[in-house]
Order: C-alpha cells, then structure tokens, then sequence
C-alpha cells in the first residue's frame, strides 16, 4: 500500500489537529491531481485589517433580534472565506523546497536540544545555553 495523500481537518472543531491519511494505490486520476492551494498569510492579514468593504458595511450597526445576529455572522463568514480564497493560489504538489545548508540545520538541532534540556530540566546552565543559541 502507498501513503496517496495526508490532508489536515480544519474544520472539525478539536482541541487537536484532526488528520486523515489516504493509503491504495496511485491512480491515474492521483497523478493529475498534483496541485496544492497556497495560502499568503501577510495577504491574509492586510485584507482584515481594511475595515471598509461592501460586506463589513452591510452588518448592521445595532444588532437587535436573531436575525439580525445570524445576518452579521453570516457575513462575517462570508467576508473571512472571501479573503483567504483570494490570498491563496495553485502550485504543483511535487515543488520540493531547497533544504538549508549542513551547516545551519546542525545549529538548528543544537538549538532544539538546548530547548528541549532548558524545558526538561529547569537548571541556570541549561536556560543560559539555550539563551545564547
């Protein structure tokens, strides 16, 4: 059996991250569906922060009933899946990504182990080594 795909739920509500792993064999239909949605963050964050959209206008300035309440939700809602859908874009799943130099991924280990010792054992020395990585 072949590991097809491995695919986080976000939208199951949890206190950990659900996720459902896909194993068979490849299919034709598996090769064409390459593709990953990418989202821009930084994007993401800009678009929030401008207050004055068709949709943020149309919430009501006084919430007085349920439908009102179920009106500004549903906009909200709306707005929030608007914005991430349009800070996101297509690329091929197989990129694969430059790994960092030997050099820098052997610091990055010493940093993590020094972390690791600083958090399991409470010592001066352990917090000072870990400080100074």
């Amino acid at each position: 059996m072949d590991l097809k795909s491995i695919k986080p739920l976000h939208h199951l509500d949890s206190d950990h991250l659900l996720v459902l792993i896909t194993v068979g064999p490849f299919t034709d239909e598996d090769q064409i569906n390459k593709f990953k949605m990418v989202t821009d963050w930084k994007r993401v964050s800009a678009a929030f922060e401008e207050i004055n959209t068709p949709i943020l206008n149309a919430i009501l300035d006084d919430i007085v009933s349920n439908k009102d309440i179920d009106s500004a939700i549903g906009a909200l809602t709306n707005h929030n899946g608007t914005v991430v859908a349009n800070c996101q874009r297509k690329v091929p799943a197989n990129i694969t990504r430059r790994s960092l130099p030997v050099d820098v991924r052997e610091l990055i280990r010493i940093k993590n182990a020094a972390l690791h010792r600083a958090s399991a054992y409470l010592t001066p020395e352990y917090r000072s080594r870990a400080r100074a990585l």
